[in-house]
């Protein structure tokens, strides 16, 4: 069962329709239609709430039947041949926000079929990744002390 993407507000817990937040029918066309092709623009990810506050994330559950909802922060990626598109999505539970999560995903074209398939990249692609990763967001995935 793939999870459900919707948006949510995390100040106020509105949940505006996918289609009244942006253009794409989906999180995979949003991915491919607009996010990847905008270089990454890890702005795209947060908008702003009709409450007014800049809190609106595209939120989902892990599991079905898990209580707990999770928000991305960050969403970064390699367009690779035969739109292959292996990326890095940094989430967090809406129970400890300051927990970083890595969850690695990819699609092909506008599939949302791989979001729930585990990632196989090779040593040179997940480099790649990880450069772009710091690069759209500023920040080096490190080792934990």
């Amino acid at each position: 069962m793939a999870a459900r993407y919707g948006w949510q507000c995390l100040a106020c817990g509105e949940r505006p329709a996918w289609l009244a937040v942006c253009g794409s029918r989906s999180i995979a066309a949003f991915i491919h239609d607009e996010l990847a092709p905008s270089g990454w623009d890890q702005r795209l990810l947060r908008r702003i709430c009709p409450c007014g506050r800049r809190s609106l994330y595209i939120t989902y559950r892990l599991k079905r039947g898990d209580t707990e909802r999770v928000s991305i922060r960050h969403i970064v990626g390699l367009v690779l041949e035969d739109e292959y598109l292996p990326m890095i999505w940094e989430t967090f539970r809406h129970a400890t926000p300051r927990i970083r999560w890595m969850d690695f995903k990819y699609q092909r074209g506008r599939s949302p079929w791989g979001l729930t398939k585990r990632l196989v990249l090779t040593q040179p692609q997940l480099s790649r990744l990880l450069g772009a990763f710091e690069k759209a967001t500023g920040r080096r995935l490190a080792p934990a002390d």
